[in-house]
C-alpha cells in the first residue's frame, strides 16, 4: 500500500446500508479513505480478482451466499487485503466463523460510530503491515538460513549423508518394529475377547433338544476349534518371535494321521466355500513324528488354505503324503494361478504376496509360508516351493524325519481331580456385558455367588456393601482400566479380595503388568472352566 488514501471495498446489497456507510465515511478525516461499492457476490469475486482495495467491508447477507463464503473465496483467489464483516445482528457463532475464515473483525450494523468503524479499520490495516513486516522477516530468516545450511552442507557433504541415512535407517527399523509388535498385540486382544463368551457359551450347552452322542461330539468339535483358533491367534504374536528365535515346540511323539484329520477340520471350509476338489493320497501304515501336533496342523492347515486361496474357484487342490527314506514327505499342490521364478523363494520372506490380481483378491497378512518355514526347520524338516510360473499351479513340498523308533502314542484319558471349591462372593467387572455375564454362569455351575459390573466405576461403588471375596476383572475398560481399579482397592486398605485379572492381553510383559498394578492372579481369555475351579479351589 502507497501513502495515498486507504482505498475501500465495501460488498453490500442494501441500497440504504451503503447510504449510512457513505455517511460516515464522510463523517472520517478528508482525504483518508476512498469507498467503493459492489453489490452482490459475483461483482466481488471479480474485484478479488484484481485485489486493488487496501481493505474490504463485507455483509454477512449476499442474497443466497454469504460473507463468510467470499472471504474464503478470496483466500482462495491469493487476495490478502484485511476483510472485515458487517451484520445487522450479533450471533456469537457467526463471530466465531467469521474469525475462522479469517475475518479480522465483526461488527454490528446499528452499533457503528464513525470513530467504531474507523478504529476498526485503523485495526485491521495495522495488524495486515504487522503479518507482512513478520512474513518478510520470517523469509529473509528462512533465506538466511538456508544460505547458511547450504554452506554447511557442501563443506559436509559426504559424511552428514552418510549419518542422516544411517540414522533414518536405524529409526525406521526401531519404528516398525514398534508397530508391528503394537499391531499384534491389540490384534490378538480384539480377536480374544469375542472368543471370551464364545468359549463360555459352548461350555453350557443345553444338551436337551439332542442326542447326547450329538451334542458331545458337536461340543467336542467346536472346543476344539475354538482352542485351535486361540493357538492361530497366538501365532501372530509369533511373528515378533521368528526374529528373536523365541517360537516354543511342545514336543510329543504324535500320529500323522490326528494331525492331518485336525488340519482337513481347519482347511475344509475355505475348500469347500470356493468349490475346490480335494484328492487325498495318504498312507495305510501310521507314521510317528516327535513334534507339536497343533504346529503340525498348522503347517499342512496353511498349505491348504493357501492352495484354496491362490487357485479360482472350482479348482483341484491334491495333498499326497508318503514316507520315504526316514522322513515323511508331505506334498500340497493345486493348479491355481502358480508362482513367477524370481518369487519362488521370496514367497516364504515375512508379508510377501505374489503381485498378480488373483493374489491381489485373496488379501491376507503375508504371514502363513513364513510361519510355515519357521515351524518345518524347527522340527528339522526342509520345505521347497515349485511352479513352472504364472498360471500353471505350484506345489510345497515339506520333508520331516519320522521318529527312529516309532511308537505308538499312548491315549490318556484325562482325569478330573476332585477338588473341593467354597461358595465366595464373586464381583465380576467387565464391560462386556456378555462375556461378564457367562462368566458368571460358569462360576455358578461352581456354585459361587456372583454379582455383574459393567465398569470400575461401578465396582468401585458396591465394594463396601458387597464385600466380595474375589473380584475378576477386564484390563481394558473405558474411563477406567482394570489396572487403576486393583491400584485404587489396593489404596483403601482394610480386608481385601483376591484380585484376578481376565484379559485378552496375554504376553508376559502384560502379566508382570498385572501383578505389578495390585492383582494376585492374571489368566487369559477366554479362560476354560476347570482353569477357574482349580484357581478358586487354590484360594
Amino acid at each position: 500500500m502507497d501513502d495515498g488514501p486507504v482505498r475501500v471495498l465495501l460488498v453490500e446489497d442494501g441500497e440504504d446500508d451503503y447510504i449510512l456507510t457513505k455517511e460516515l465515511f464522510e463523517e472520517f478525516p478528508k482525504g483518508a479513505y476512498t469507498l467503493d461499492r459492489v453489490a452482490d457476490y459475483e461483482s466481488a469475486v471479480r474485484a478479488f480478482v484484481e485485489c486493488h482495495h487496501d481493505l474490504y467491508l463485507i455483509d454477512y447477507r449476499l442474497g443466497k451466499r454469504n460473507g463468510l463464503e467470499l472471504i474464503a473465496e478470496a483466500q482462495r483467489l491469493g487476495c490478502s487485503a484485511p476483510a472485515i464483516v458487517l451484520t445487522g445482528q450479533r450471533e456469537r457463532e457467526i463471530d466465531l466463523q467469521a474469525m475462522q475464515v479469517g475475518a479480522v473483525d465483526y461488527l454490528v450494523k446499528d452499533q457503528l460510530a464513525p470513530d467504531t468503524l474507523e478504529r476498526a479499520m485503523r485495526y485491521a490495516l495495522q495488524r495486515t503491515r504487522l503479518e507482512e513486516v513478520i512474513r518478510r522477516a520470517n523469509l529473509d530468516l528462512e533465506n538466511r538460513v538456508q544460505e547458511r545450511t547450504a554452506e554447511l552442507a557442501r563443506v559436509n557433504e559426504t559424511l552428514q549423508s552418510e549419518i542422516t541415512e544411517r540414522k533414518r535407517a536405524e529409526e525406521a527399523l526401531r519404528e516398525a518394529d514398534r508397530l508391528k509388535d503394537e499391531f499384534v498385540a491389540m490384534l490378538a486382544h480384539e480377536l480374544h475377547n469375542p472368543l471370551a463368551p464364545l468359549s463360555a457359551a459352548l461350555q453350557l450347552f443345553d444338551p436337551a433338544n439332542s442326542s447326547p452322542d450329538q451334542v458331545g461330539e458337536l461340543r467336542a468339535m467346536m472346543l476344539r476349534q475354538v482352542q485351535h483358533l486361540v493357538r492361530l491367534i497366538d501365532d501372530l504374536l509369533d511373528v515378533s518371535r521368528i526374529s528373536r528365535g523365541k517360537m516354543i515346540l511342545r514336543r510329543a511323539a504324535c500320529n500323522l494321521n490326528d494331525v492331518i484329520d485336525t488340519a482337513l477340520d481347519i482347511a475344509q471350509p475355505i475348500i469347500q466355500h470356493s468349490k475346490h476338489r480335494l484328492e487325498l493320497d495318504l498312507p495305510e501304515e501310521p507314521l510317528i513324528l516327535d513334534g507339536d501336533k497343533v504346529r503340525l496342523a498348522q503347517i499342512i492347515s496353511n498349505l491348504l488354505v493357501n492352495a484354496a486361496k491362490y487357485t479360482p474357484a472350482g479348482g483341484r487342490i491334491e495333498l499326497h503324503i508318503e514316507r520315504a527314506d526316514g522322513q515323511v514327505v508331505i506334498r500340497v499342490r493345486d493348479n491355481g494361478v502358480g508362482i513367477p521364478p524370481e518369487m519362488l523363494i521370496k514367497v516364504f520372506e515375512l508379508f510377501t504376496q505374489v503381485d498378480t490380481s488373483h493374489t491381489r483378491s485373496s488379501g491376507g497378512l503375508g504371514i502363513g509360508l513364513t510361519l510355515v518355514k519357521t515351524l518345518v526347520e524347527m522340527h528339522g524338516g526342509t520345505i521347497e516351493a515349485r511352479s513352472q510360473g504364472t498360471g500353471y499351479g505350484s506345489e510345497f513340498i515339506v520333508r520331516l524325519p519320522l521318529l527312529k523308533k516309532p511308537t505308538t502314542p499312548k491315549v490318556e484319558i484325562p482325569v478330573v481331580p476332585q477338588r473341593s471349591v467354597p461358595a465366595f462372593r464373586i464381583l465380576i467387572v467387565d464391560d462386556n456385558e456378555s462375556a461378564g455375564y457367562l462368566h458368571g454362569r460358569l462360576l455358578q455351575k461352581l456354585g459361587q455367588h456372583v454379582h455383574n459390573v459393567t465398569s470400575a466405576a461401578a465396582a468401585l461403588e458396591v465394594l463396601d456393601s458387597l464385600q466380595p471375596d474375589v473380584l475378576i476383572s477386564d484390563i481394558a475398560m473405558p474411563e477406567m482400566s482394570g489396572y487403576e481399579l486393583a491400584a485404587a482397592i489396593r489404596a483403601r486398605g482394610g480386608v481385601q479380595p483376591k484380585l484376578i485379572a481376565l484379559t485378552g492381553y496375554g504376553r508376559d510383559i502384560d502379566r508382570k503388568q498385572a501383578l505389578d498394578a495390585g492383582f494376585d492372579h492374571h489368566l487369559t481369555k477366554p479362560v476354560e472352566l476347570d482353569a477357574l475351579e482349580a484357581l478358586l479351589a487354590s484360594l
